[in-house]
């Protein structure tokens, strides 16, 4: 007969309470360092801690802050137009690389063939004497 297996994960309520006791001590401590209410309630809903019922868009409302959903939309538009710029920026610095490298490439093989052909011209004159 096997031997009897117990199980030893807690309960999901006792869980649930120390959840609660969690959040309950995280909201005292950035309740210490938060410099006003708006930084406090920001901090607390930006760590997921607030208290049950509050709604941070309501709040901002109230108090005349910015609504974040806002924020992250203009945000964005200026992303895209920065990546444009840069991607102009690239290419045009790229188109630049490239044609130098290309006149180096021309200058080094012209002056290979000038060498070749100064020592050709030396061999057959020293052959010659």
């Amino acid at each position: 007969m096997p031997p009897k297996v117990t199980e030893n994960r807690p309960s999901p309520e006792s869980l649930h309470k120390v959840e609660e006791e969690t959040a309950a001590s995280a909201r005292g401590v950035v309740a210490s360092y938060a410099e006003d209410v708006v930084d406090g309630v920001t901090l607390m809903c930006m760590l997921g801690v607030e208290p049950e019922g509050l709604n941070y868009r309501k709040f901002a409302e109230a108090h005349g802050l910015p609504d974040p959903a806002e924020e992250e939309k203009g945000k964005k538009s200026s992303k895209k137009s920065s990546k444009k710029g840069s991607k102009k920026s690239t290419k045009k610095s790229s188109k630049k690389a490239s044609k130098k490298s290309t006149k180096k490439t021309t200058k080094k093989a012209a002056k290979k063939s000038t060498k070749k052909t100064t020592k050709k011209a030396s061999k057959k004159s020293t052959k010659k004497s």
